[in-house]
């Protein structure tokens, strides 16, 4: 199977540790912010952006990157914007409020129907 690429954008980059960690099977990219808002890091070759929303200072980021085309996975940290990305096209939402165990277990089940994982 082809390593499916995925680029993570934390600001914080506990979540992409855990990414690493967690999913062997999919090649986690993370990098710089400024490089990865003004696209020097986005290519066609990315299959997904996991964007860890922390608070409402990072919509202008999030909005940088849809403007890409790139289908985007939100992991929202963020309890005022809970039910706010559900209708918007071109993008997933996973709301980490809850336990590790729980979104981790919400991850599993995305990233497998997403790249079709095999364990």
């Amino acid at each position: 199977m082809d390593q499916s690429k995925v680029l993570v954008f934390d600001d914080f980059h506990y979540f992409s540790r855990f990414l690493k960690y967690e999913f062997k099977d999919i090649k986690f990219i993370t990098g710089n912010k400024k490089a990865i808002i003004y696209g020097n890091e986005i290519n066609t070759e990315l299959s997904l952006i996991v964007f860890v929303f922390y608070s409402e200072d990072d919509l202008i980021d999030l909005l940088r990157l849809y403007t890409h085309g790139i289908q985007l996975l939100i992991c929202n940290h963020c309890p005022k914007f809970v039910n706010k990305f559900g209708n918007i096209k071109n993008i997933g939402v996973l709301d980490c409020l809850e336990t590790k165990r729980g979104y981790r277990n919400d991850l599993r089940v995305y990233f497998d129907e997403t790249f079709n994982l095999v364990n």
